[in-house]
């Protein structure tokens, strides 16, 4: 991306292939034991197996699968594996590892990333990505189309015009995995704007013309929001008369978005972090860690001059939608993790001239990496330790006790269960299937 010199993950790890391979070996080492983890369950992994479900025909119109307003992309996509008969725990954390190891190799393409192995490495042990590689949700899979459209958007600029079919047919199949990929599209006319500014605002006159267009769609959005949020789940969801009617609401988003930053560059989350470090401590600390992470990404796109890339319009607007959503989600960032990752490195690679403190970062970051990594495999080798530790909803931990109870009786008639009346255990029996390799106790 521009015209700059390919650079390493800078002063932080020199190109040496042999530390780069060792390195990025022992990382896919690590995490190819969450192969074999039981079927994990969280509340949107639910949803988006029951919407296959009902597309399958087992739930009716009158379920809350048939009102969701999750697209259809990524159910379609597990029913796809599911016809397949490769629907499973394995299949589906195999595919989420390589959508990032994917997606992470373009950015590093765009971004003519020298040491590529060590930077994928790196983002491969981001504990975000780390928690969401063994969960039935889009979020890996949208990352990789995500990546992928930038890619092929920025070869389409550069003048190579038959890429525009499937930069096209990605920014689609973007959108209908995800509703966040209208980011891509917002951000690829904006950077066409960019591109045409002399031509389109060169003249006062233009420039007064552009400006009273936005003034009425600004208005008219405003005087129509009340409409636009019954119709469109995602606008309703922004609550944004919160923000008009109360102010003070902007900075609480804020904060929370700060703190999923803060999140991603230390390598940790809050739940883990406030159980060493007393919790209002980790929430400031995180906070103001997420707005070290702006002033960071603020340096290298300057330094970078990202700005001239399609990419720095597509983030920056995807960033602004994470930053006007109301909830406390880090995985949203899910996208953006490999160019957070990049730009935190690289400004202590390259900007940064404390030899102490890029080593320092490097160690922490790679260590809470590490340990996350150990923890995911011990919550997929054990059943003892996942009965334990994994979610803190003891109901949802009482339907995992008798599901690998009966993985254990190994009858030859398994209960059946009604996805109506006890979707979590009809989910597990049906789409878990026995373990591939034998489980074992860790306390």
């Amino acid at each position: 991306m521009g015209a700059t010199k390919p650079i390493t993950v800078n002063g932080l790890f020199k190109n040496k292939s042999l530390v780069s391979i060792t390195f990025f070996t022992i990382v896919i080492l690590l995490l190819l034991p969450n192969l074999f983890t039981p079927l994990r369950l969280n509340t949107d992994g639910i949803r988006y197996l029951k919407i296959m479900e009902y597309l399958i025909g087992n739930l009716n119109q009158n379920s809350d699968a048939a009102h969701d307003f999750f697209p259809h992309g990524y159910p379609w996509f597990l029913l796809a594996l599911n016809r397949l008969h490769l629907l499973s725990p394995l299949s589906i954390t195999f595919i989420n590892i390589v959508s990032i190891l994917l997606a992470s190799y373009l950015l590093a393409i765009l971004l003519k990333i020298e040491n590529s192995l060590v930077f994928i490495a790196l983002i491969m042990i981001s504990a975000i990505n780390v928690k969401q590689f063994t969960l039935p949700i889009a979020d890996e899979l949208f990352t990789l189309l995500f990546l992928t459209s930038i890619y092929l958007w920025t070869s389409f600029f550069k003048k190579h015009w038959f890429y525009i079919v499937p930069a096209l047919a990605a920014t689609l199949v973007s959108l209908y995995v995800r509703t966040a990929g209208i980011a891509l599209v917002i951000g690829i006319l904006l950077y066409w704007v960019y591109l045409s500014k002399n031509r389109l605002f060169g003249r006062k006159k233009l420039l007064l013309v552009w400006l009273g267009c936005f003034i009425i769609a600004f208005a008219a959005f405003v005087s129509q929001l009340p409409l636009i949020e019954k119709r469109v789940a995602y606008i309703n969801q922004l609550n944004l008369g919160m923000m008009v009617h109360h102010p003070a609401s902007i900075f609480e988003r804020l904060a929370i978005h700060f703190k999923e930053l803060g999140e991603i560059m230390i390598n940790i989350p809050y739940s883990k972090l406030s159980t060493v470090i007393n919790p209002a401590m980790s929430n400031y600390l995180l906070i103001a860690t997420g707005l070290l992470m702006c002033f960071i990404l603020y340096k290298v796109v300057i330094k970078r001059q990202l700005v001239n890339t399609p990419a720095f319009w597509v983030f920056t607007i995807y960033l602004l939608m994470i930053f006007i959503w109301p909830f406390y989600d880090a995985r949203f960032l899910t996208p953006l993790v490999p160019l957070l990752i990049y730009s935190v490195f690289y400004y202590f690679g390259t900007l940064l001239k404390s030899v102490h403190v890029k080593y320092w970062y490097a160690f922490i970051f790679t260590l809470f990496g590490f340990l996350g990594i150990a923890y995911s495999d011990a919550l997929s080798l054990s059943n003892t330790f996942f009965l334990k530790h994994y979610g803190t909803d003891a109901t949802l931990t009482d339907k995992y006790r008798i599901h690998f109870n009966n993985q254990l009786k190994n009858t030859p008639n398994p209960p059946h269960y009604n996805i109506y009346t006890d979707e979590v255990l009809f989910l597990l029996e049906k789409y878990d299937g026995k373990p591939l390799i034998p489980k074992v106790s860790i306390n």
